[in-house]
């Protein structure tokens, strides 16, 4: 099984990464959030939300459907 950040969409990888020079300590956090879980559902509120904020995507282009399964950050290898 992939971890949540070997499946997280490429172009949304990379819009978090480079953010990694201005926030380092916060965006290392998100990483090693997505690189230890392997569920969206096994992320805290607040991993959640971090992910959600360093991927430049708005909360009101959320829908609820996102907020549970976070199927919108990911491509689905399996």
């Amino acid at each position: 099984m992939n971890t949540l950040y070997e499946k997280l969409k490429p172009e949304l990888k990379e819009v978090i990464e480079n953010q990694s020079d201005k926030y380092p300590s916060l965006v290392s956090g998100v990483i090693f959030s997505l690189k230890e879980n392997y569920l969206w559902s096994h992320l805290t509120i607040g991993q959640a939300r971090d992910v959600i904020y360093f991927t430049d995507i708005s909360y009101s282009q959320m829908s609820s459907y996102d907020w549970s399964y976070g199927e919108r950050f990911f491509v689905d290898n399996e």
